[in-house]
């Protein structure tokens, strides 16, 4: 197995923390990254993120680099890649800083982990469909405001293009829309809210040709294809070209298993946005009470649990709740939706489904 030295990418981009914010984004679009290591006096003085930037609801654009920096844990070139996989699980970030006696010497991203899949044994058996998440998109004539809410809504770095007949007519990635929200935020900070107009930019104006990968794509020529694009989500397509799923790179690092990690199920949740703690509260609570009945029939090393949720609007204000969930496993992938009024409720459900699945499938009941 590789170790860390040997995928890292070596005396990456960096910028001072003396800069500013403005000149710290510019550089993450323009070489496609999503974080950057801040240097202070040539060392190491943390991370700042694209996308956490992007979350704000206003933003002054020359504001100190150092005033946004991350503190996440960093990798030694000696750590395995396995082990590298453990920490880019926990802190769910895309990149990790690599540092001898304090000194940076690399970065480690989700997309080195990628580069090197073949490393992994385990990822011969799944195909683009049995990882992929439920399909999102935009269509041509939106506006790029609506675009980057989606992209906001779901965290990823780009959305594909479909027609009326869903069918996939290309993408947009975040940095081609990341400058008009930008330009919004300086004008709302610059005081003279009649500034503030919506720029009259419609999807199909900034979008760039499609790229997909089929839904029975082995999964490694899918990741082949974002590495080559440059993307860390991917649409995926049946083969009259109708979007189906999306794959994230965040979902394929959760299938590769890691010597050492404990055992437990990864819970992955989309569809929800940062207001709804309560949701995000409830579903972990659901999930910590039959996660150990899962744990007597099925081996849940390195295994994740996607789960997406749609809200909708209903009579009196009430809210209907659509759940539809991918357990990936060892030689386990499985599917199983509910909706239904209580959310709780609708993830018992699911969970109930899944061990009478599971015990079927493990021939123990």
């Amino acid at each position: 197995m590789k170790t860390v030295e040997d995928i890292m990418t070596a005396n990456p981009l960096a910028i001072d923390d003396e800069e500013n914010v403005s000149l710290a984004m510019k550089r993450m679009r323009e070489n496609s990254i999503a974080q950057l290591p801040i240097l202070s006096k040539g060392k190491y003085g943390g991370m700042i993120s694209y996308r956490e930037l992007l979350r704000r609801k206003s933003l002054h654009m020359n504001s100190k680099v150092r005033n946004f920096a991350m503190n996440p844990p960093v990798l030694s070139k000696s750590n395995t890649i396995r082990e590298a996989i453990v920490l880019l699980k926990d802190t769910s970030l895309g990149a990790l800083p690599v540092l001898e006696k304090g000194k940076l010497i690399g970065l480690v991203s989700r997309t080195d982990i990628v580069k090197n899949i073949n490393e992994f044994d385990e990822v011969n058996q799944f195909q683009a469909q049995d990882v992929m998440n439920e399909p999102f998109s935009v269509n041509l004539d939106e506006d790029v405001e609506s675009a980057l809410e989606k992209i906001r809504e779901h965290d990823v770095d780009m959305i594909p293009v479909v027609d009326q007949n869903e069918v996939v007519q290309g993408i947009v990635r975040l940095e081609s829309v990341a400058d008009y929200d930008i330009i919004s935020k300086e004008k709302m900070g610059s005081g003279d809210f009649s500034q503030k107009e919506k720029m009259e930019i419609i999807v199909k104006s900034v979008m760039e040709s499609s790229i997909f990968a089929f839904e029975e794509d082995k999964l490694t020529t899918a990741c082949d294809l974002m590495v080559k694009n440059h993307l860390h989500h991917l649409p995926v397509c049946n083969r009259g070209s109708k979007l189906t799923g999306i794959l994230g790179i965040d979902d394929v690092i959760n299938i590769l298993s890691s010597e050492g990690e404990s055992e437990g199920l990864l819970i992955n949740i989309s569809g929800l946005s940062s207001g709804d703690t309560d949701l995000y509260e409830t579903i972990y609570a659901m999930a910590d009470k039959f996660v150990p009945r899962f744990s007597r029939v099925l081996n849940l090393k390195g295994a994740s649990l996607n789960i997406h949720v749609i809200k909708y609007h209903g009579e009196e204000g009430r809210i209907k709740y659509s759940i539809r969930t991918r357990l990936l496993a060892r030689k386990t992938n499985l599917t199983v939706s509910s909706s239904g009024w209580n959310l709780g409720k609708v993830m018992s459900d699911i969970f109930e489904t899944y061990e009478k699945r599971v015990k079927k499938e493990m021939g123990k009941e």
